[in-house]
């Protein structure tokens, strides 16, 4: 490697160094004593001067070197990655500075210290490209007998992934992580109100989380993987919000009623019913589409009728095999549509479908539901109520239904879509405060092309949450081939 400094005369590996240690000389080994100069040529007198302090700074932190009074090992970690991040040419240094330390140690306290350092650089920083492919060598040879180097590889080929984790790890979690401590429990909120219990890394990313568990319900395909999307929910009330693949899971989820949510976004891949877990979610989800009144019917005949079947397989999936009181079947209609049924015509109608579809088990009734709203109109849309908005020509209100193709407005009267803006054409999204204390926010849509530009804006009290997840479908669609 021509950017590191020539061995000095007489330096031979040790028998013990591998092959490929030995090809990477002439970088030297393990050092007893502070460096005197850096082990990669600089140009740059300033780096040469930090490449030597920062090495001083492994050894403090390794126990090879005493501490100065006033610092201890969590400041010298946090000097360590400050210095990588304002100053990116020395990222090689500072890795081959620990490699070296570690390669070799005969001092297993120091060693494990060392490595410890390096999983944590290694969830922070990438080496250049340069010299990504020995440090991927050296840390696949370590890690047949070395757990932290294993622990380095996962951080290393996440870091190459997502970009490393932003921001300085808390003190606490610092704390923690030093002392071997970087594991804690999670809980995730799954559709229908069950709870999923996991346990995160402190470099653990969304993507791993939703991974692991897409995995318990079966979604083992990657575009099926992307279409569920962890939502974060700072407070009761507040906004939902998507969060990226390559979103630090401990950095979102420190502050005080943090709760973290799976939702499947989008639907373009095919449905199955090959896991339990799986056709759980699935119908929790529309179960709640439908009760908010965000799944249609595609045409309007007789309402007690076509309502019939789904409060049966609504009422069949909880085990109950007989009609409920009057009231109480009215908790399976959607609200918008409780002042339309009839309940003396429609609890005998409800009745008959038990009888028809007796037999059904709570998970077949399940399946049963999920197939009918396949059928509603705007199945496979997030759906919202529009208040209000800037083109008159629309009817207010109206609902807003978009995918991974497409926004489309529909007069929900008539069920007609009056207005669509392909996904592609959305160029910005702004939010707008409501004008006065007793309006609501909007969202403002710049869409269209540079030679014909567009602007709508709609105004709803779910603005803010709007917009999060409009930005969330632009960003996955443009990473998308």
């Amino acid at each position: 490697m021509p950017h590191f400094r020539k061995p000095r005369a007489g330096c031979r590996p040790c028998r013990r160094v591998s092959l490929w240690a030995q090809s990477l000389l002439p970088l030297p080994l393990l050092s007893q004593v502070p460096l005197q100069q850096s082990l990669i040529s600089f140009a740059n007198q300033e780096l040469e001067k930090l490449a030597v302090e920062s090495f001083t700074v492994v050894m403090r932190f390794m126990g090879d070197q005493s501490k100065p009074r006033n610092k201890d090992e969590l400041d010298l970690a946090y000097e360590l990655l400050r210095l990588c991040r304002e100053q990116e040419g020395l990222k090689d240094e500072i890795y081959c500075q620990l490699i070296k330390q570690v390669t070799v140690n005969p001092n297993p306290e120091s060693c494990a210290r060392g490595w410890r350092l390096l999983s944590l650089l290694t969830g922070y920083f990438c080496p250049t490209a340069t010299l990504m492919p020995y440090v991927t060598k050296y840390l696949q040879d370590a890690a047949q007998s070395q757990e932290l180097a294993r622990a380095c590889q996962d951080h290393l080929q996440c870091t190459v992934k997502y970009g490393g984790r932003r921001r300085l790890l808390p003190v606490g979690e610092m704390k923690a992580f030093l002392k071997g401590q970087g594991v804690r429990p999670l809980v995730i909120y799954l559709p229908g109100g069950v709870t999923y219990e996991t346990k995160i890394r402190t470099f653990s990313v969304v993507a791993e989380v939703r991974e692991e568990l897409c995995g318990e319900m079966g979604v083992t395909d990657p575009q099926e993987v992307q279409e569920f999307t962890i939502c974060l929910i700072k407070s009761p009330g507040e906004p939902v919000r998507p969060l990226r693949a390559g979103t630090n899971v401990n950095s979102v989820t420190q502050e005080e009623g943090v709760t973290l949510h799976v939702r499947r976004l989008t639907w373009h891949m095919p449905l199955h019913f090959d896991n339990p877990t799986y056709i759980s979610i699935i119908y929790s989800q529309l179960l709640r589409s439908f009760l908010q009144g965000k799944l249609l019917f595609p045409h309007v005949t007789n309402m007690e009728a076509q309502l019939a079947p789904l409060v049966a397989m609504q009422l069949l999936s909880l085990g109950v095999q007989d009609p409920s009181s009057e009231q109480d079947l009215l908790r399976h209609v959607p609200q918008v549509l409780q002042t339309q049924v009839s309940l003396a015509m429609f609890r005998p109608q409800v009745a008959q479908q038990l009888r028809k579809l007796h037999g059904l088990s709570p998970e077949q009734a399940k399946i049963h539901f999920i197939e009918a709203m396949k059928h509603m109109t705007l199945f496979g849309y997030n759906v919202y109520l529009i208040l209000r908005l800037s083109e008159r020509s629309l009817p207010a209100p109206c609902l807003l239904g978009f995918n991974h193709h497409h926004l489309i407005l529909m007069d929900p009267a008539t069920q007609k879509p009056c207005h669509s803006i392909p996904l592609k054409e959305v160029q910005r999204l702004q939010l707008l405060s409501a004008l006065d204390s007793d309006g609501m926010p909007g969202l403002e849509v710049n869409y269209g092309s540079p030679a014909n530009p567009k602007t709508l804006w709609l105004e709803l009290p779910q603005a803010q949450q709007l917009r999060h997840v409009l930005a969330y479908l632009l960003e996955e669609s443009s990473t998308q081939p």
